[in-house]
């Protein structure tokens, strides 16, 4: 049993089929969560509002703030629907893709979403994170030719990156629009922008924000090339960073990640902003009950560059062991503090996630917390 019992690093949970019930989620937040994150991806709205109602419950019963994050979408491009046994990709093979195109009859590869707006002659194409990879050789109207660099099979609804592409102009889809009023009508404390390119994204959604009259605090997902390239300037404008990097790993490369990684820490520190980093931290636990010596040693390492936060993905929100994770990733977090407490940053400008404390009509202003009402778990 560790001496120390306060965390300095917080840890945000996905909430999903694993955890949404009430009594897993008071278990998730006795366990050290300080906040839930719902992934508006999946799961309806009616779904999403009942956690947030039990993450309220459970604040005011237990005295221990937990902060909601919402998750948007964000222009996540899919190919549609194709035969059950996939479409072999073959090296050097020309294929076609094109928006609502009917395979069986044509051979051409359905789209749910019109890139060839924005794709080029000579860009790529990355499917199945990454492990298809194809260059696209002409761009007729809807119709995209490319031709197959890194073979595989490709089945319905997988997803698509576009590492080399300017989506440009305004990323929120209309699934967005619906799903930031949902958010600021639950009374949502942060929501997340995916695909961020620019910080011109982060000014549209804070304007969009203003416009419904709310204050909710805005985190920018660095998932694309382009946003590695505006890493300053989205800093900046936003309110807190989130290191996505498994969407980052495909639209740059693996190899790239720890830098960028780093890099983001660095950069928040110096504007004193929010840094989340996620994706893939504790990924075994999803179905073992002890994570690998290589995740432990991830975590650690976040704590140590001086991440405000750590998050679970698919962890918390599908595992076999949502709350034994959320243990564990509290263990490391708190013997890497109490080990090389002298090495770590000062946070004398700490912006922690620490709950439902915006500042509210009626109230006397907004608090400011300090590490000693942050939540002792």
């Amino acid at each position: 049993m560790l001496a120390a019992s306060f965390k300095r690093t917080k840890i945000v949970a996905t909430i999903g089929p694993a955890s949404r019930e009430p009594q897993v989620l008071e278990s998730l937040l006795e366990a050290g969560v300080n906040a839930f994150r719902l992934n508006l991806s999946h799961g309806s709205h009616e779904e999403h509002a009942r956690i947030v109602h039990h993450a309220r419950a459970l604040t005011k019963k237990h005295g221990k703030p937990v902060a909601v994050i919402a998750d948007l979408q964000g222009p996540k491009i899919r190919v549609g629907s194709l035969p059950a046994d996939g479409v072999p990709f073959v090296r050097d093979q020309t294929i076609r893709f094109e928006i609502g195109a009917d395979y069986e009859a044509s051979g051409i590869i359905p789209l749910q979403y019109d890139v060839s707006v924005h794709v080029k002659k000579g860009e790529r194409i990355f499917l199945r994170d990454g492990m298809i990879q194809v260059e696209i050789l002409s761009v007729h109207k809807s119709l995209i030719t490319s031709k197959v660099l890194a073979p595989g099979i490709l089945t319905s609804n997988q997803g698509m990156n576009l590492p080399d592409t300017d989506l440009g102009g305004d990323i929120l889809t209309r699934k967005d629009i619906a799903d930031i009023r949902f958010a600021v009508e639950n009374d949502a404390d942060y929501i997340a922008l995916s695909f961020v390119q620019t910080a011109d994204d982060i000014i549209r959604l804070k304007d969009r924000l203003a416009e419904l009259k709310s204050d909710m605090k805005v985190i920018a997902k660095i998932e694309t090339a382009a946003a590695i390239k505006n890493l300053d300037a989205i800093v900046q404008a936003t309110d807190v960073i989130m290191v996505a990097r498994g969407d980052l790993a495909v639209e740059t490369a693996p190899e790239t990640v720890p830098a960028v990684q780093r890099r983001l820490i660095e950069l928040c520190k110096q504007f004193h902003k929010t840094v989340i980093v996620a994706t893939q931290m504790l990924e075994s636990m999803t179905q073992a009950p002890q994570p690998t010596r290589a995740e432990v040693s991830d975590v650690a390492t976040a704590v140590l560059e001086g991440a405000d936060a750590v998050m679970l993905s698919g962890e918390t929100a599908m595992g076999l062991f949502p709350v034994d994770t959320v243990r564990m990733m509290k263990r490391i977090i708190l013997y890497t503090e109490r080990e090389e407490l002298p090495k770590l940053p000062d946070r004398r400008y700490d912006t922690l996630i620490i709950g439902h404390q915006r500042h509210r009509p009626g109230c006397r202003g907004p608090r400011r917390p300090t590490p000693r009402s942050l939540p002792k778990n």
